[in-house]
C-alpha cells in the first residue's frame, strides 16, 4: 500500500470490498467476511488491523433508528457568522455541543456553517434554532426541514478510485 500525493492511501480491491462489507455489517465473523472476500480468517484479521492502524477504519458503531427514539424531525440549518476564521470555528464548536446536533461543517460560499440535527418535533427544533441564534457571533440562520428521506447514509463509497 502506498500513500498518494493527496495523503490518501492506494488500497487494493480486496480492501475496498472488505471496507464495503464492514460498513454494511461489522458484526460478521472473520470467517464469513473471508468467504465473501475469498481470503483466510487470519488474512482478514491482518487487513482490518492494518486499516485501523492507518486510520482508514475508526472504531465501529451501530445504526440507531431515530424514529424509534422519537427523533425523526430532521433539520438542516445554514448559519451566517459576523466573525470569520478562528471565531467562526468557535461558533461551530459551540453548535456541535448542542443536543441533537449530528453534523457541523465549516463552509465556503454564502453560508459559514452548515449543520444537520435531529429533534423530537417542530417545537424542539425551533428551540434549537433559538439556541443557535443566541450564540455570540451568529448573525443569521436559514433552516430547512426535509419531509422525506430518499437516501441517508454515512457510508463511504469504496468503489470510487
Amino acid at each position: 500500500m502506498r500513500i498518494l500525493d493527496d495523503g490518501s492511501y492506494d488500497i487494493d480491491d480486496k480492501d475496498r470490498v472488505l471496507l464495503a462489507i464492514l460498513q454494511e455489517n461489522a458484526e460478521l465473523s472473520l470467517s464469513e467476511i473471508g468467504r465473501k472476500v475469498n481470503l483466510t480468517k487470519m488474512s482478514i484479521s491482518n487487513r482490518i488491523r492494518r486499516l485501523k492502524e492507518l486510520g482508514i477504519i475508526n472504531g465501529s458503531c451501530y445504526r440507531v433508528d431515530p424514529e424509534k427514539l422519537a427523533q425523526d424531525y430532521l433539520l438542516i440549518s445554514r448559519v451566517i457568522c459576523s466573525h470569520k476564521g478562528v471565531e467562526q470555528e468557535k461558533i461551530a464548536n459551540s453548535i456541535a455541543k448542542l443536543p441533537g446536533v449530528m453534523s457541523v461543517y465549516l463552509m465556503f460560499g454564502t453560508s459559514d456553517i452548515l449543520l444537520i440535527a435531529r429533534r423530537k418535533d417542530k417545537t424542539s427544533a425551533k428551540q434549537l434554532v433559538y439556541e443557535i441564534s443566541k450564540i455570540p457571533g451568529v448573525r443569521n440562520t436559514n433552516t430547512t426541514i426535509p419531509h422525506t428521506a430518499i437516501k441517508e447514509s454515512l457510508t463511504v463509497d469504496t468503489s470510487l478510485k
